[in-house]
């Protein structure tokens, strides 16, 4: 083994670090797209995920409601956490219907003073 120091003045020592400096910056860079590229696929599919598990859950909860609105099963039917569930989920229904029903409302207070004037 040589114990010389490697010499940093000499033309090929700066062409070798040259090159060597361009092809570690764009294997960097690709790499560093290849990590940005994979956190936002995981990013999309947690995303992704979390609206299906959403999208599930609501598809049983209306399913469940249905359930009970066609007396399939009763309330003792259910375990204390359906039964919540249950109550949120008619709680929104009715919201819904009121906001339903006073958007139709305003329409046709809006018709009768057209045809007034």
């Amino acid at each position: 083994m040589n114990n010389k120091l490697a010499l940093t003045n000499g033309i090929w020592y700066k062409i070798k670090r040259f090159i060597k400096n361009i092809f570690m910056k764009k294997s960097f860079e690709s790499s560093k797209e290849q990590i940005l590229e994979s956190q936002q696929t995981s990013n999309n599919s947690a995303y992704t995920n979390d609206l299906r598990t959403k999208f599930e859950k609501e598809n049983e909860n209306k399913a469940l409601a249905e359930k009970l609105l066609y007396g399939e099963i009763g309330t003792i039917d259910l375990n204390e956490k359906e039964v919540d569930e249950m109550t949120e989920y008619f709680k929104k229904d009715i919201q819904n219907i009121d906001n339903e029903l006073s958007r139709i409302k305003q329409h046709i207070l809006a018709m009768q003073k057209e045809l007034k004037h």
